[in-house]
């Protein structure tokens, strides 16, 4: 980045904004680049056919508050699984249920050729999602699913994008 914070304090503020575009935040190609393969990933887990069913996908983080910045920035996939059925499942069996949304996430990044993009660590399943110019970390975490089996959220796809992308923090 080397000398920006010298030529941010010599930016007018009514010129920040193009700043900010050109400097902190990711390339709009790059960007794209990175949200298909969270589309894929979020498509791949809902879409599963074995254990553990994931009913939706929120995103979190710097990426949910859509504050990524460029280089290397975080953020979270929570994931709603059909087999809790009360709040204090989520801790049960945590680790078995992340590996296997990790060893399903592998599956099919090693199906789809995506292994140049895609990097999944397991203990905690964490996602690295990386283009030539950008990483973004992600957190993946099983929730409890509190509002059930809402055909309103659930329903068609373009409807559950919505759910989908909404901040969880």
């Amino acid at each position: 980045m080397g000398n920006r914070e010298s030529q941010l304090s010599s930016v007018p503020a009514q010129k920040l904004d193009n700043f900010i575009q050109d400097y902190v935040t990711p390339d709009e190609e790059c960007q794209r680049r990175i949200d298909g393969i969270v589309d894929f990933i979020r498509d791949t887990l809902q879409n599963a056919e074995h254990f553990p069913m994931v009913q939706g996908v929120a995103t979190g983080g710097p990426y949910g508050r859509k504050t990524v910045l460029r280089g290397n920035s975080d953020g979270t996939l929570v994931l709603f699984l059909s087999h809790f059925k009360q709040f204090q499942d989520q801790r049960q069996n945590q680790q078995e249920i992340l590996k296997r949304i990790g060893d399903q996430l592998e599956h099919h990044v090693r199906q789809r050729w995506l292994e140049g993009s895609i990097e999944i660590q397991h203990g905690g399943v964490i996602i690295q999602v990386f283009t030539e110019k950008q990483r973004i970390s992600f957190q993946v975490l099983p929730a409890f699913n509190a509002l059930g089996e809402c055909s309103w959220v659930w329903g068609k796809k373009s409807q559950r994008r919505g759910y989908q992308t909404a901040t969880v923090f």
